[in-house]
């Protein structure tokens, strides 16, 4: 097991600093690039309330927490997770940025790199093919990872991946713009199960999932749970933070000794995210190449 990821980093959701503030200084949806969002729709006072408490869960779970600056004007920059992938291999901490097919998104990249830099990660840019955070999803157990493509990453991005990681990348292919993520579809528990909703994924996909060696079980959620991002969640431990009411994730975090707690996310849902999105794991590759070796 990946040590249960315990090093997060998470965005702020204003601006921190001298200058003046404005209309750009806070996260809000102030453009439509996913079909979630509607401009105009974020009370941020609310936001900010819930990222406040959102953040608490995380500590009081046991993470440690770092907070990355909100990029002025860059709205979507609260969404931490899509800017990079970062991991943890032999004392090295490494930063694969993120390559963004939105425009709209694209400003964050400069300052998320200079941020992870100041906090110690070597930073590598993907190049080529688009590809977002949102749409890799780590294996357990030395497993390698998942690369949803179609919407926002390519499937090409996937080589760029698996070199980075030095690890195996199964591409998969989704086909509901509404679960544009691969992580709005689909989550690994720590114990290598998947929970997956299939109308996000091909038949082949689908296929590819139950024959992948590091997965150990697959728990189907109807596509109504997961468009309320009812599988967008964070694995603490034995716990699981979800934004919102999701009963058939529940049960299956009972039936495998987990708990599901619930911190409501809806403010940024309108947005097109929730707590996965909002949280950049810190993977130990190291951990994850012992425990597959065992």
């Amino acid at each position: 097991m990946e040590s249960e990821n315990l090093a997060l980093f998470v965005s702020q959701v204003v601006c921190v600093g001298d200058h003046a503030a404005t209309v750009d200084c806070a996260y809000q949806v102030a453009w439509s690039i996913n079909p979630h969002m509607r401009v105009g729709s974020v009370d941020v006072h609310r936001a900010q309330r819930q990222h406040e408490r959102f953040t608490a869960s995380l500590r009081r779970l046991g993470a440690e927490v770092t907070e990355l600056p909100f990029v002025h004007g860059a709205f979507d920059s609260v969404f931490a997770k899509d800017n990079a992938l970062l991991v943890t291999q032999q004392g090295r901490r490494r930063a694969l940025l993120a390559r963004p097919r939105c425009g709209e998104r694209a400003s964050e990249q400069a300052p998320r790199a200079h941020a992870l830099e100041r906090a110690g990660f070597d930073v590598s840019i993907a190049h080529g093919e688009p590809i977002e955070g949102g749409d890799i999803v780590m294996l357990p157990n030395g497993g390698g990872a998942l690369l949803g493509y179609g919407f926002r990453s390519s499937r090409g991005a996937a080589a760029g991946l698996a070199s980075f990681l030095g690890a195996d990348v199964l591409p998969l292919k989704l086909r509901d713009p509404a679960l544009y993520h691969l992580d709005t579809a689909l989550f690994a528990l720590n114990d290598g199960t998947l929970l997956v909703c299939p109308e996000a994924f091909t038949n082949e996909g689908l296929r590819a999932l139950e024959a992948h060696p590091a997965v150990r079980d697959i728990a189907y959620v109807p596509r109504e749970e997961a468009l309320r991002f009812g599988v967008n969640l964070v694995q603490i431990g034995a716990t699981l933070l979800v934004g919102g009411p999701a009963p058939t994730v529940a049960y299956a975090a009972r039936a495998r000794g987990l708990r599901l707690e619930i911190t409501p996310l809806d403010e940024f849902q309108l947005a097109g995210g929730s707590a996965a999105c909002l949280v950049s794991h810190v993977h130990a590759l190291d951990a994850a190449t012992t425990a597959a070796a065992a």
